[in-house]
């Protein structure tokens, strides 16, 4: 039997619910639920593309922040590499200044070029703060910034001037360095450079430090050391002194003296007054640091004394820049430094040597190889220098330097 047509109709209904839910109905559907159903489909499109335009937005961004950052780390890294690039070429052209072994000469030139010790040696203790009165007053300067020459605009030095220079005593120079008129002003070093606001500048770079620091004049403050040697006295049944290390092969002895701001030995020297020669100087100070003696009639043997040492004016051993610790960009200490050799012992003997001054105590320093060795331990400044100078260049006048052997 043939199904109703009612049970046709509701077969067709089952067929079309089974298509599933959201399909549009086939047939005569109500047009306006067609309308709010193509409403809905847009609106879930639109949706979906503002979620995926954010979601591109934010990954752009986290893009752009990162090629950002890349872009910055490589500034950075191109930055280093420009400082180790220049750090590189000023090592490279420290190395061709080194001198062969082959071509040192041993010329007796007085000029500082003709000392390899000392040629262009780049200031330590002037970047330091081993003098009390320094520290914390020194900006860190790395060794191959120290030349001007390396541009270095972010330089800010620490300006210091003591305050007993700022009281202006008379050896001091006025407050303005510009006041000051270079041209009657003599450096060992070269020609006075200044900078644009007048102020001279350190012949071997920065130092940290601006001012003056301790030292009283702009420019070169200059000083005389002598150099008093003799040869270390030996008893009769004393064993031979043990002059390894030291040039000549022959023990000698120096008048040093103990400074008070340091604690090191030194050579008793001192400030050239204005006008003053220098062969005054090196007499003077001797006696002020190495000779302060109350007695009267000690004091006027020591005079005598002195007069026979110091009278044929010494063999001139360094002239030029010293590395003090107290020098600063624009003031920095020279030098003249002179070397008597007392060959008598019986004068010798007649120095008597007490501390005077600015020295806690004077006496014959052993010129050993342990002192040249630790010298900038021991001896202030570049007196080691000075002293190993005068050991190397002045053998024939000190009667150490070894005879020639003779061809057979």
């Amino acid at each position: 039997m043939p199904p109703s047509t009612a049970t046709c109709r509701r077969a067709a209904r089952a067929r079309e619910a089974a298509r599933g839910a959201g399909r549009v109905p086939l047939g005569h559907e109500n047009r306006d639920e067609t309308r709010a159903y193509h409403a809905y489909l847009q609106n879930r499109d639109q949706r979906e593309t503002a979620e995926l335009g954010a979601r591109i937005g934010a990954v752009d961004d986290v893009v752009k922040s990162l090629e950002y950052k890349q872009m910055e780390d490589r500034e950075a890294l191109d930055s280093q590499m420009e400082l180790l690039q220049k750090e590189l070429g000023w090592l490279k052209q420290q190395v061709s200044h080194v001198p062969r072994a082959s071509v040192q000469g041993r010329g007796k030139s007085h000029g500082i070029a003709s000392h390899r010790l000392l040629r262009g040696k780049l200031h330590r203790l002037a970047r330091g703060e081993s003098n009390k009165d320094y520290v914390g007053q020194r900006a860190p300067v790395p060794e191959w910034r120290v030349p001007w020459e390396v541009d270095w605009p972010a330089y800010e030095p620490t300006e210091f001037t003591h305050a007993k220079v700022v009281a202006q005593p008379i050896w001091a120079d006025p407050p303005d360095a510009a006041e000051v008129d270079y041209d009657y002003r003599r450096s060992f070093e070269q020609l006075i450079v200044c900078s644009p606001i007048g102020r001279p500048l350190n012949p071997r770079g920065r130092t940290g430090t601006s001012g003056r620091g301790l030292l009283g004049k702009w420019g070169p403050n200059h000083a005389a050391d002598p150099i008093v040697l003799r040869r270390k006295p030996r008893g009769p049944d004393e064993a031979e002194h043990d002059a390894s290390g030291v040039p000549g092969g022959v023990l000698f002895q120096m008048v040093a003296i103990m400074r008070a701001d340091s604690g090191q030995w030194a050579i008793p020297g001192g400030m050239v007054d204005d006008g003053e020669l220098v062969s005054e100087t090196l007499r003077r100070e001797f006696t002020e640091e190495a000779g302060a003696i109350t007695d009267v009639m000690k004091q006027a043997d020591l005079e005598d004394a002195l007069d026979d040492v110091f009278k044929d004016g010494g063999r001139q051993i360094y002239r030029g820049y010293v590395d003090d610790p107290r020098n600063t960009d624009n003031s920095w200490m020279e030098t003249t430094a002179c070397l008597f050799y007392v060959r008598d012992e019986a004068l010798a003997s007649r120095l008597t040597l007490t501390g005077g001054s600015d020295a806690l105590s004077a006496k014959w320093l052993d010129v050993d190889g342990e002192l040249l060795k630790r010298g900038a331990e021991t001896l202030y400044a570049d007196h080691k220098d000075f002293v190993l100078r005068a050991l190397e260049q002045e053998q024939d006048y000190l009667g150490t330097k070894p005879l020639e052997k003779k061809g057979k």
